[in-house]
């Protein structure tokens, strides 16, 4: 196991080392003895500790909650992707702390990591990765308590950072735009019934990128008999590269899994389109009967990349910007993932609570779906035009002019 046995005269003792790293464990794993077999023995049962994550005695350290709830997220989960970078994110972060007792981890260790994503950040003071450790230790604690290794969460001691991108803040400042871009563009892919018009559909019903790669006519309920009063929609992949093998691959979501797995209602209309969409690309991709498969296919009848997928999302910008060129700083931003604000904002505006708007984009909390949410000018007009009439203040302007004339008038003579 590439170890080192040596005697060491000073201390008259045996020592048996495994070098920093050789297992992944960050440190030196070492024993001592009066013989050099006894010295193996207690450095092999150092490495198990340290494996198991636990120290002599049976402490359990950071490292050994970190594995267990690793495993606990990993348990009947296939997003391997999201799952690879937890891991990292939290190993790297959480090394310097490994060996440390688990209810030794106090504030003050939450507080240097956050101190070291902002560091590593571009802008300090909007730290994407900073809120995102805060929020991944939080979910670990909150483990750790529920299987009673710890009695309190650390990370309750500590401001959660805050971040807002770049992307957010355009879609608060021009949701307008934006939902005026989103509209024209559904209507633009409408006109061609390629596969830009199932992928705008699927967009207009809050699916993520990845999960409209991933939607297949299995998931439909009542398209294919013509039931379209009674169609739904269940959300429970995606289609995305594998991070470990490479491949491209179907990644299942689980009902566990927050709200990413979702039934949605699909609108009559919209479930009619569906099924025209069906027939077309049957046809087009000589499809066999019964067809079950990929709702978005490339020309090859082939499910679409991300490349692939992007590609045809920059071909509808562009059209839309060709055809108001004024609006290029604006439009040219615009994501498919932003068409989730899109409909988020539009919903909201026209009466949906965030509870309810909650399921369809499948989030976690209302909170989230907040974060999707902005206003448009004409909603936020609507709402202001009220206040004159709830201050008792509406359509007196003339009385008020005409008041401060004759009282004016009053101390000239």
């Amino acid at each position: 196991m590439n170890g080192t046995v040596f005697y060491d005269a000073n201390n008259k003792r045996w020592i048996a080392r495994y070098p920093a790293g050789r297992f992944n464990t960050g440190k030196v794993i070492a024993g001592y003895g009066q013989t050099a077999e006894k010295a193996m023995a207690r450095r092999d049962a150092a490495l198990k500790r340290a494996l198991n994550g636990t120290m002599r005695g049976g402490t359990i350290t950071v490292r050994h909650v970190l594995m267990k709830y690793m495993a606990w997220i990993e348990q009947g989960n296939d997003r391997r992707n999201s799952i690879a970078r937890k891991r990292d994110r939290l190993e790297r972060y959480l090394k310097p702390y490994m060996g440390k007792p688990m209810k030794s981890f106090d504030s003050d260790d939450v507080g240097a990591i956050i101190t070291a994503a902002r560091a590593a950040s571009t802008d300090s003071a909007n730290s994407k990765i900073a809120k995102t450790m805060w929020g991944e230790i939080h979910q670990m604690c909150d483990f750790a308590i529920q299987r009673g290794m710890i009695e309190k969460n650390p990370t309750d001691y500590v401001i959660r950072p805050k971040y807002t991108s770049a992307a957010r803040r355009t879609n608060e400042l021009h949701i307008d735009e934006r939902i005026e871009q989103g509209r024209w563009m559904l209507e633009h892919a409408a006109r061609d019934g390629g596969t830009a018009y199932g992928m705008l559909l699927l967009a207009c019903m809050g699916l993520r990128a990845g999960e409209i790669r991933g939607m297949e006519y299995k998931c439909f309920a009542h398209l294919l008999d013509g039931a379209w009063d009674s169609t739904t929609m269940t959300v429970q992949q995606i289609y995305d590269r594998d991070v470990e093998t490479g491949e491209w691959r179907l990644m299942k979501h689980t009902k566990s899994n927050a709200m990413t797995h979702r039934t949605l209602a699909v609108p009559k209309p919209w479930a009619y389109n569906i099924f025209c969409f069906y027939e077309q690309i049957q046809d087009k991709h000589k499809l066999p009967y019964g067809y079950d498969g990929f709702m978005c296919l490339n020309k090859d009848g082939k499910p679409l990349t991300k490349n692939q997928q992007s590609a045809i999302w920059n071909d509808l910008r562009r059209a839309y910007i060709n055809e108001h060129p004024d609006r290029r700083p604006i439009a040219s931003t615009m994501r498919i993932h932003d068409m989730r604000h899109v409909i988020a904002s539009v919903l909201v505006m026209n009466g949906a609570t965030l509870e309810r708007v909650r399921p369809i984009l499948g989030h976690m909390n209302a909170e989230m779906t907040a974060y999707y949410t902005a206003l448009s000018t004409g909603f936020n007009r609507a709402t202001m035009n009220e206040l004159p009439e709830l201050m008792n203040h509406g359509n007196n302007l003339l009385n008020f002019i005409n008041l401060t004339m004759k009282t004016k008038k009053e101390k000239i003579k």
